[in-house]
């Protein structure tokens, strides 16, 4: 019965509830880089210069840290009242953030602010899985994968925007109006569905949570460290004590009776899979745009808003691939084929870019190129979740796309890690300094060989994706549907 309320007040207000996955996924992804071009002014004003970095790592920390255990909490508890916590904790922080006084304080307050943005990333994606058919689904998450996307690309500007006609401090502050229309929504536009709680279900797996938090900061501090300093003797002890931690929770969870990351249904078949092409398109994509500016810039000798400027035409490209099979699922079913042709796509644009890096390529070659790369991820991105949770079912739906972000957010760091060690290698062991435009052309010929790695390897992983259609019968409903059996 809740199933089809839900389904009913989903069709009686389809456009408030949209407009509130909009404004919910655009609250979070904005704080992810806005404060990038306000931090010499945060500096100037608070002190502390040397500790600005805090103030970038601990969103990035706590976002990553609590990534699974919101996606668990919204199975157990219900999605509508965890995302509307989740906003009340965010707008709380960021009324911190506003007023901090010290960079501590302000780093604090970010990391309060990262544990509500993960509400914000990951709920929206299962809201959608607890009130969409299948089949209309990838059609609903493509505008919220545009969202992100346009929204991290756009938040720098605007907070140098902000921060030069009025205070950084606005930069939070925006939050506010923003986030209070946002709360409401969620209030009066989200159907409240959810796993009903009972007393005879296990616990909510606290020793868990705990355990892939920590480990996840492990990793994001090793990560951090190794991009900074090189792989010291001390890094190298950070990664083994990470990788045993690792190691205990990925024991915990699979023997866990209610995971908070879903482990036994994250490496079983197609999830699996799916798995393995978010962490692959993030470590290949989002890695490689981390060092773009500095590339176009260290090759053409151009400004810094022009080389920041290369990186939309990547955003084109995720916003049309991901609008684009959202839509042709839904007319016509078919979800494979654009895995395979996405990451096919990536590994040509990839593999150009380090044939020509050393070339100098025309900034209208490398537009067309970054966006055809874009467009490759962009084909597969929110379609692979789309899959996921339909393997896995609605009660682990929020576990499994919270798994699915997480593992993705992995990739993106680990990529920026291995990536910016590749390019340093390639310009003598450090990515500052100056370098003729022959010398970044030649140091970044392997990032771009590594992209079309990453893909190469995702191509492999989409040809072995079963075949089939996902909501093939009339009545596949949000709530019962699972994918059509592989067809032979």
């Amino acid at each position: 019965m809740s199933s089809t309320l839900s389904e009913t007040s989903l069709v009686q207000r389809p456009r408030r509830f949209f407009l509130c996955l909009i404004l919910v996924t655009a609250l979070g992804a904005l704080d992810h880089t806005i404060v990038a071009t306000a931090l010499p002014d945060i500096a100037g004003e608070l002190g502390s210069p040397q500790r600005t970095s805090w103030v970038v790592a601990a969103y990035t920390l706590a976002i990553t840290a609590a990534m699974p255990a919101v996606g668990a909490l919204g199975d157990r508890f219900g999605r509508r009242q965890v995302l509307a916590g989740s906003v009340l904790v965010f707008l709380i922080a960021s009324v911190a953030c506003g007023l901090a006084t010290g960079i501590e304080m302000l780093a604090l307050a970010r990391f309060f602010q990262g544990l509500g943005g993960a509400g914000l990333l990951v709920l929206p994606q299962a809201v959608v899985a607890d009130v969409v058919p299948v089949r209309e689904r990838a059609a609903y998450l493509g505008p919220l994968g545009a969202v992100f996307a346009v929204a991290t690309v756009v938040s720098p500007l605007l907070g140098g925007w902000l921060t030069d006609f009025a205070s950084w401090r606005w930069t939070f502050w925006i939050n506010l109006p923003i986030g209070a229309l946002a709360l409401l929504f969620v209030l009066v536009a989200v159907p409240g569905t959810g796993v009903p709680v009972t007393s005879a279900r296990p616990r909510f797996d606290t020793v868990g949570a705990a355990l892939i938090a920590v480990s996840a900061v492990g990793f994001v501090l090793v990560a951090s460290a190794a991009g900074e300093a090189g792989w010291t003797p001390g890094v190298a002890v950070g990664a083994a004590l990470t990788a045993v931690l690792t190691a205990v929770t990925l024991w915990w969870e699979s023997r866990c009776a209610l995971p908070v990351l879903p482990v036994r249904t994250l490496v079983r078949g197609v999830v699996a899979q799916c798995c393995a092409l978010g962490l692959l398109a993030g470590l290949g994509l989002f890695g490689a745009l981390a060092y773009v500016p500095m590339w176009v810039e260290g090759i053409h000798g151009s400004s810094a808003t022009v080389s920041g400027l290369m990186l939309l035409p990547v955003t084109l490209g995720i916003v049309a691939g991901i609008n684009g099979s959202g839509l042709a699922v839904r007319k016509w079913g078919l979800w494979r084929p654009f895995p395979v042709a996405g990451c096919a796509t990536a590994i040509g644009a990839g593999a150009a870019l380090a044939v020509l890096s050393s070339s100098h390529p025309p900034l209208p070659v490398i537009a067309l190129l970054l966006m055809l790369l874009g467009l490759g991820a962009g084909l597969f991105m929110q379609v692979v979740v789309v899959v996921a949770q339909d393997a896995a079912g609605r009660e682990a739906a929020g576990a499994v796309t919270a798994g699915l972000s997480f593992l993705r957010e992995l990739g993106v760091l680990a990529g920026a890690v291995v990536l910016g060690a590749v390019a340093a290698h390639g310009l003598g062991g450090s990515t500052d300094g100056a370098r003729t435009a022959a010398e970044y052309g030649a140091a970044f010929t392997p990032v771009f060989a590594v992209t079309a790695a990453c893909f190469a390897a995702g191509l492999v992983v989409a040809l072995f994706l079963p075949k089939g259609r996902l909501g093939r019968r009339p009545d596949d409903r949000a709530s019962g549907g699972a994918a059509a059996p592989p067809s032979a």
